[in-house]
């Protein structure tokens, strides 16, 4: 989360779903281990510190997909199922 660029100098915009949303509690929980709140903690603590980068929460998966499909460095997460044409993907299975 501290890491604001890319190995190419290309600065990373995140792009969030609501804490609140299934998808964004499970990802939360799944893949890092915490709850929404926690990970809330952490970014504002960052942000607030100028070390990081608030991320952007968008409403919907499609809103997330699409941000990421047209900001360049963007990272976002995303069901499997949704459609990828644009984007870079790296899966992630247990």
């Amino acid at each position: 989360m501290r890491q604001v660029q890319w190995n190419d100098a290309q600065r990373i915009t995140v792009f969030v779903l609501p804490r609140q949303h299934a998808l964004h509690l499970r990802f939360s929980k799944e893949r890092l281990q915490m709850f929404p709140y926690q990970l809330d903690r952490i970014w504002n603590k960052l942000t607030y510190s100028g070390l990081g980068v608030a991320p952007i929460t968008v409403n919907t998966p499609e809103e997330l997909l699409e941000g990421v499909r047209t900001t360049p460095g963007a990272i976002g997460y995303v069901k499997e199922t949704q459609g990828m044409e644009g984007v870079h993907v790296v899966k992630i299975t247990n």
